[in-house]
């Protein structure tokens, strides 16, 4: 009992830590608002529907190639590499995270002017496909999976895509549903990387488009609007993981179930 108010607690705490930067912007806008009235055109402008739509395809394409690239890492990791091999590499995984963001623009600018990426979303879709907090995360997953469990399901029968579907995937639901609200929030406030590879006028994305269109009209119906897709994912992801914690299925009994 007392464990799980711990985890209510916590769980009530990071909720507070994510939600504050929106109620401070919110804030800032509510101040800008007299400004902004005097020309008010409505919110749901060209630009911003632009913006919008390409933040959409940017926050979907970067949530589907990482879990492309970053779940069969964490899962070779966890299970399949030496653990010599697996020890460097995460350490490697542990630098990467270290670097700031901004001494990796120029290398990733010469990578896209070579495959001829710049002012096109793939490109900041493909720079965004490894991410090395990912990797951590699943691997940190897959490691919770007993060795034993994957032992057993091959010895019914089980091939390696059933076992990974029907036993590695639904322990991992808690790591990928909390990594993909990560991924999701950055690709949705991402905003060096937009500024730096997209045109701004051409392929603009919601954080760039505010960043212009500061105390415009229309500017605080806007933020609400971009606000409402990260707060209810958030609200979904956030209630599914809870209640995972809270029941707390026995792996083996989640095996059994699943391969009687």
């Amino acid at each position: 009992m007392h464990r799980n108010s711990l985890k209510k607690a916590l769980f009530f705490l990071l909720l507070a830590l994510y939600l504050f930067p929106c109620l401070a912007l919110f804030s800032f806008l509510w101040e800008a608002a007299p400004a902004a009235a005097e020309a008010d055109s409505g919110p749901l402008t060209a630009a911003f529907l632009l913006a919008y739509r390409n933040s959409c395809l940017l926050a979907a394409a970067n949530l589907l190639l990482q879990w492309l690239v970053n779940v069969p890492a964490g899962l070779a990791l966890a299970k399949l590499l030496p653990p010599r091999a697996a020890n460097r590499v995460l350490a490697l995984c542990l630098l990467l995270m270290l670097l700031p963001q901004q001494a990796l623009l120029l290398p990733q600018y010469l990578v896209l002017d070579a495959l001829h990426l710049l002012d096109r979303l793939g490109g900041l879709v493909l720079l965004s496909a490894f991410q090395p907090f990912l990797v951590l995360l699943y691997w940190a997953g897959f490691r919770q999976v007993e060795t034993s469990l994957l032992e057993a399901a091959a010895c019914e029968g089980a091939t390696g895509p059933q076992i990974f579907r029907h036993i590695c995937l639904p322990l991992l639901t808690p790591y990928l549903l909390a990594g993909s609200l990560l991924s999701v929030a950055e690709s949705w406030a991402m905003l060096e990387q937009p500024m730096t590879f997209l045109q701004a006028d051409t392929q603009p994305v919601l954080s760039t488009y505010f960043l212009q269109a500061m105390a415009q009209a229309g500017m605080i119906r806007q933020t609400a609007l971009a606000a409402v897709p990260m707060l209810l994912f958030f609200v979904v992801v956030a209630g599914v993981v809870q209640n995972g914690l809270e029941t707390e299925k026995d792996p083996k009994e989640e095996t059994r179930r699943r391969f009687p």
